[in-house]
């Protein structure tokens, strides 16, 4: 495989999450990111930053030609999410051996903070001028959804230049006096709640939801001196499962709760954006509790009868959580249907018809390939 550029990576950990530390060439660096200006259009907020101060690009890039040049801060960036904001399935960014590996063509790296260092650099570049290479120092967070990035992006210039506070609050589901439930957009609950799954004691996803996500190989599990196997799944699995449930849009949704008006609206506003999620009707009459107890106990299931099963260790990597999200929401849609009530008491009625034996035979891709794979072969349990 050929690789577009390889270095060593230092892991940090932090209480907001894990991220690593490395160094890319400038002139390699401004080929693989990417940046969206956060702004106001026809009363609908996009994007994740600031927009450019041309002023600001050129000083920059007049500042990298001259010999006192330098950088010493670190440039933040959220890897493997393509510029849709998508989740990459193929050439993601990866560590291995405490190395990081950029793939070739991988533009996969969303800039949350430092985006006018990024452009000066590259006008500095595109001038032909800058004709000597020099490394940038760059702080990496794995997958992580672009509610946390704006967080993130928030969090360090509020501290900083001047930040518009009710613009950044927006972009990841909270309100600039008050972090009411009754305001969060759909991705934001998910957010919440993946990390309840990840905090409360017993929950299936205890300790194992993380951000930072080298990549996921298709071998055996490694434990740890209590016997205990260490696997994590990123965050963005777990709230894009959940999001998967209770919208089909969540950056429309977003825009809609969060349309400039006179007076706030609650989550109802949202009856207005037509969704099939099936689990909608939870997250509009703030069921909150009912959608965490059933996810809750789904992944409790899955835990108790898949996960450690032999020939299952799949079940626990990021394409099984993300197949048996697929599964759940298949369920609800088909209860929905027959007009009976999502819970658990109803779905475990299907989970008791997948035919294990026929789940240990896949030959599974540890890939997008994979996930499907896996879906298939649960959601037979349905038709």
């Amino acid at each position: 495989m050929s690789y577009f550029h390889t270095s060593p990576i230092i892991k940090v950990k932090q209480p907001f999450g894990d991220f690593y530390i490395t160094s890319i060439p400038a002139k390699k660096l401004v080929d693989v990111c990417y940046s969206f200006p956060a702004v106001y259009g026809e009363d609908t907020l996009t994007g994740i930053q600031r927009g450019i101060n041309t002023e600001r690009v050129n000083k920059i890039k007049d500042f990298c030609l001259t010999e006192k040049a330098m950088f010493p801060s670190s440039v933040i960036l959220s890897v493997n999410y393509n510029k849709k904001g998508l989740l990459a399935d193929k050439e993601q960014w990866y560590i291995e051996d405490d190395m990081l590996i950029i793939p070739s063509g991988s533009e996969l790296a969303s800039i949350v903070d430092g985006q006018h260092r990024i452009e000066g650099i590259r006008k500095a570049i595109q001038s032909g001028e800058l004709t000597e290479d020099f490394d940038i120092i760059c702080s990496l967070y794995f997958e992580l959804p672009a509610p946390q990035q704006a967080e993130v992006f928030a969090t360090i210039n509020f501290n900083q230049q001047k930040v518009d506070k009710s613009l950044a609050y927006q972009l990841f589901g909270y309100e600039l006096d008050s972090n009411n439930p009754e305001y969060w957009a759909p991705d934001t609950l998910a957010i919440y709640l993946s990390r309840l799954l990840d905090k409360e004691s017993d929950s299936p996803f205890e300790g194992r939801i993380s951000f930072g996500m080298a990549k996921v190989l298709d071998d055996e599990d490694e434990s740890d001196e209590q016997g205990k196997l260490e696997w994590k799944v990123s965050t963005s699995t777990i709230v894009e499962g959940i999001s998967s449930l209770i919208s089909t849009n969540t950056t429309k949704d977003r825009y809609k709760l969060h349309k400039k008006r006179l007076i706030k609206k609650k989550r109802d506003v949202l009856l207005e954006n037509k969704s099939s999620a099936p689990l909608r009707e939870f997250y509009i009459n703030y069921k909150d509790g009912q959608l965490y107890d059933l996810i809750y106990s789904y992944f409790k299931h899955f835990q108790s009868n898949f996960w450690y099963e032999d020939g299952l260790s799949f079940m626990h990597k990021t394409i099984g959580i993300q197949a048996s999200f697929d599964l759940l929401k298949q369920i609800a849609i088909d209860l929905n249907k027959k007009n009976i009530e999502v819970d658990f008491s109803s779905v475990i009625k299907y989970l008791n018809n997948i035919d294990m034996e026929e789940l240990k035979k896949l030959n599974v891709n540890f890939s997008g390939v994979g996930r499907l794979q896996i879906k298939n072969q649960l959601i037979k349990i349905i038709d």
